[in-house]
């Protein structure tokens, strides 16, 4: 799938999941805290695949693009918590220009204050309990991690924009120029964000968009797929089943046969095209 801008409405989100995740890739300007109670959760971040084990820490920096998956299909038990940076009043560091050298602790790296405020946070305690717990967490993470500033600086919505505006605008054509002069900025300066924030090029994500958007019109209307192809942005037909065909291995009347006759296509590449 192609990653999303994922909007967080709650200051802090404390989840309890007694299972191992599966989430599609995503950006937020939220700092995210994984902790893994009992089993294992797999988790990429940037792009690099990390297996977090039991009584395991992982922390997401704001804006960087990470996704849930399941890989050894055991249960697991696990805890996100899922906070705005604003909530701690600049009492750590602006991570929204930083990365950490590995946002995984281990569980005989964290002390037992540490310990202790993961084991405390809940979802049905008050606000300001678990803010509490949120600050100790995060000054002992923040202790044990390696952090790295950021070569490129960017805006911290920016890529928020850049993806807002293919979501809004795919079906049109759309080039590096035209949405540089839209958000006013250089197509240079975008295309090294999707290198070095969306990890993907510009060309293939739009690709990858529109074939979703396809996949979903064959599966819920009767269109043609020559309708299809032009309602999802296509600039030709050839074009339509070129891309298709990489994102989901098959072609899209391949697809529309497999779905009309109840049959189950799961081919897709995971967003890995040529274009």
């Amino acid at each position: 799938m192609t990653p999303y801008y994922e909007v967080q409405p709650d200051r802090l989100k404390i989840i309890h999941n007694h299972r191992e995740l599966s989430f599609p890739p995503h950006i937020h300007d939220n700092i995210e805290i994984l902790y893994v109670n009992k089993g294992t959760q797999h988790i990429s971040i940037n792009n690099i695949k990390y297996k977090i084990n039991e009584q395991d820490v992982a922390i997401i920096f704001p804006n960087l693009l990470h996704e849930y998956y399941k890989d050894d299909k055991k249960n697991a038990d696990g805890t996100l918590i899922i906070c705005d940076p604003k909530i701690f009043l600049n009492m750590f560091p602006n991570l929204t220009q930083s990365t950490p050298k590995n946002p995984v602790i281990k569980n005989n790296t964290l002390n037992k204050e540490a310990v202790f405020a993961l084991d405390s946070i809940n979802a049905e305690k008050p606000f300001p309990i678990n803010l509490g717990f949120v600050y100790v967490l995060m000054h002992h993470i923040l202790d044990n991690l390696d952090i790295i500033n950021k070569q490129n600086f960017y805006p911290e919505n920016i890529t928020k924009k850049i993806i807002e505006y293919i979501t809004k605008n795919f079906t049109n054509p759309i080039t590096l120029d035209i949405m540089a002069k839209d958000l006013c900025v250089s197509k240079y300066y975008i295309s090294r964000i999707f290198s070095d924030k969306i990890k993907i090029n510009f060309r293939n994500y739009i690709g990858i968009t529109r074939a979703e958007y396809a996949a979903k019109l064959i599966r819920i209307t009767n269109d043609s797929l020559t309708e299809i192809s032009a309602n999802a942005g296509f600039e030709s037909q050839r074009t339509f089943n070129r891309i298709f065909r990489s994102v989901y291995g098959c072609s899209p009347r391949d697809y529309k046969y497999s779905h009309k006759n109840n049959k189950c296509i799961n081919n897709s590449k995971n967003g890995i095209i040529d274009i």
